[in-house]
């Protein structure tokens, strides 16, 4: 893990850094070099973000979600999200993934609480949500927010064998896909997927944001998804 923050850090010194904690960064240090663990919501510049944490972080299988830790982060986005009526644009940090082509993939109840809360504020400018936990990158796209699984900080990269839709073909997945089961939600969002260590670099910009994100080993830039703002 320290191979992949210093090439992290190497080029982002001079600015913002945001994790998306795995359960492994949970358990240990580095989430409390980063971020702030009781700080939910933090303010850069015009823009907020807003850290949920949801997995039990002791058993992080996927039948061990922990339904009340669920509740209470989205009980605590739906009475907090006005903190950010005056950012031009919001962030949500999330561990669990929404949606994932990796091993763990999406869990049912975290995945429908998290499409009911943003269906009911596409006016709030909530432009991505960033999350961990699965070892590969993914990129989806629902109502014009757009949902990242930002790679593994240090762990080995998923093998992910052929699984219905979730069958991998070298190193990358393209497009929408059929979904196979509760694993493998919002498969009809996919953009892309790639087996590879990865940073997500977001560059804000009058009227768009620009993604881009970088294999973490060569600095190539694999691909760059935009957003229009207003």
């Amino acid at each position: 893990m320290a191979h992949e923050f210093s090439k992290t850090f190497r080029k982002s010194h001079n600015k913002p850094l945001i994790l998306a904690a795995g359960n492994h960064d949970s358990l240990g240090q580095i989430n409390q070099l980063i971020t702030r663990p009781t700080n939910f919501y933090q303010k850069i510049g015009d823009n907020g973000f807003y850290f949920i944490y949801v997995l039990n972080t002791d058993i992080v299988y996927h039948s061990h979600l922990n339904h009340s830790s669920t509740d209470a982060a989205f009980t605590f986005l739906n009475e907090n999200l006005y903190l950010s009526n005056n950012d031009k644009n919001v962030f949500i940090v999330s561990h669990q993934a929404v949606y994932s082509t990796g091993d763990f993939g999406s869990i049912k109840y975290f995945t429908e609480k998290m499409e009911e809360f943003m269906s009911k504020n596409t006016n709030k400018r909530i432009r991505a949500v960033f999350s961990g936990h699965d070892h590969v990158f993914n990129a989806f796209r629902r109502l014009d927010t757009l949902y990242f699984v930002n790679g593994a900080g240090g762990g080995p990269l998923d093998n992910v064998k052929s699984q219905g839709a979730r069958s991998w073909s070298g190193e990358e997945l393209k497009g929408p896909m059929p979904e196979n089961g509760d694993r493998e939600m919002g498969y009809q969002y996919h953009l892309n997927s790639y087996r590879k260590y990865t940073r997500t670099e977001v560059g804000i910009m009058a009227g768009k944001i620009e993604y881009t994100v970088r294999d973490l080993d060569t600095g190539k830039v694999l691909n760059v998804y935009e957003q229009i703002t207003e």
